[in-house]
């Protein structure tokens, strides 16, 4: 509207006066033609009484003829031809401006020499009148000029301010904590791609507390066993003598140091945002297992079993690789029977993990929901087998159950490189 109306400014006020110019010009070209015409009409003849027949004018113009003295001979005017008109008598046509008429002068000569002038005038308030009636109508067309700016502004303003009252809001409820929020389609396209921006970081925002909620919500089942194996390895120790205390002790050590590494990788999943993985090998991963787990398994006489059947480079993050098969033979170890035993494979070239015990448990389908905020109680396989399917989606791979065997049999399917 600003615009508009600054526009309006620059381009109408020299119109205005331009148009002001233009009317004067005009109307000093009028006079001099009307005196034109009347200089035909004055014959030499006039100094001896010939009558001069003037034209017709039309109010408020009036004609006038003086001689070569200035003294007016007939027509309307004042006695005496003004002196800003003097210039007529030497033969040329002169024309003044006096506070209430527009002057022009047209010399009459004869034989090379100037015997009669003509005079034609104007009222100026006419003149006047006729200019301001013209900025009128000019006033009047920038009125409706600044109407139609005032209304296309004032569409254009809500066109864009509800959109961004929209946007304004989602970042109001996204600061509250309501992740779900979300803008919607403007058709401002700077005002869009602000939106889908804001949409973007409320989905990584959303993700990554959802992240963090549910990896707290089952961090006591992921460190529960390993906190088991330790108060095994203690109360061993203490049984024993001091040669069985010391290896405990030893033994404790090591536990202490892998649940230090499974709360730090708990950790670094639960704030994970993307990027590639480091590059390891299954083998390495299947060895530390072994060690994590022979133990406690072994204390419930029950043999752990390692098979490798050359499966590919993993392209999957190693932390959340071994949280899911912790889950796993977790869940092997307290739902399950028999011999544990882990194989690692090559399937349809993707990394193929089974891990195997001789129960008959089912175990799948799994739970609709993996955000189930709740302690671990007697579902707490069923818990730690919803934070490894969300592991395991969030590398790109899945698990499954084979069905039909008479032992259980689950499997880690993740990408290769």
């Amino acid at each position: 509207m600003s615009a508009a109306i600054l526009a309006i400014a620059v381009f109408g006020i020299p119109l205005a006066f331009a148009v002001d110019h233009s009317i004067t010009a005009d109307e000093r070209s009028e006079l001099e033609r009307l005196g034109l015409r009347a200089a035909v009409t004055v014959s030499p003849s006039y100094v001896s009484g010939d009558p001069v027949e003037l034209p017709a004018t039309r109010a408020p113009e009036e004609l006038g003829v003086y001689d070569a003295s200035g003294h007016r001979v007939t027509g309307a005017g004042p006695t005496h031809l003004e002196s800003a008109l003097d210039a007529s008598m030497s033969g040329r046509i002169a024309s003044a401006t006096t506070d209430t008429d527009l002057l022009v002068a047209v010399p009459v000569a004869s034989r090379e020499r100037v015997i009669a002038v003509v005079r034609a005038a104007s009222a100026r308030s006419a003149l006047r009148s006729r200019i301001g009636w013209t900025w009128a109508g000019m006033g009047g067309i920038a009125l409706v000029a600044a109407g139609c700016a005032g209304g296309l502004a004032a569409a254009q303003s809500r066109r864009l301010t509800q959109p961004l009252s929209r946007l304004a809001g989602v970042a109001t409820d996204l600061g509250e904590g309501n992740f779900a929020a979300r803008s919607g389609v403007s058709g401002v396209p700077e005002i869009d791609r602000a939106g889908q921006a804001l949409n973007e970081t409320a989905e990584r925002l959303g993700d990554l507390v959802a992240r963090e909620r549910a990896f707290s919500a089952h961090a006591s089942h992921q460190l529960r066993t390993p906190l088991t194996g330790l108060r095994l390895e203690l109360e061993t120790g203490l049984a024993g003598d001091e040669v069985t205390l010391r290896t405990a002790a030893d033994e404790a050590i090591r536990s202490v140091d892998q649940l230090a590494r499974t709360i730090d990788e708990v950790l670094a999943l639960a704030r994970s945002t993307g990027g590639g993985p480091e590059p390891w090998r299954v083998e390495g991963l299947l060895t530390d297992l072994n060690e994590r787990w022979h133990g406690l398994l072994a204390a419930a006489g029950r043999p752990l079993r390692i098979v490798l059947e050359e499966p590919p480079l993993p392209g999957a993050s190693l932390a959340a690789a071994r949280q899911i098969l912790d889950v796993l033979v977790d869940n092997a170890f307290r739902h399950g029977e028999g011999v544990v035993t882990i194989r690692a494979r090559e399937s349809a070239g993707a990394v193929a993990v089974d891990v195997i015990d001789e129960g008959s448990s089912i175990i799948l389908p799994l739970p609709a929901t993996s955000d189930r905020f709740i302690e671990p109680g007697p579902e707490a396989g069923r818990l730690g087998l919803a934070l490894a399917c969300r592991l395991a989606e969030a590398e790109g791979g899945r698990i499954l159950q084979a069905v039909g065997e008479s032992h259980t049999r689950v499997i880690v399917l993740l990408p290769s490189r």
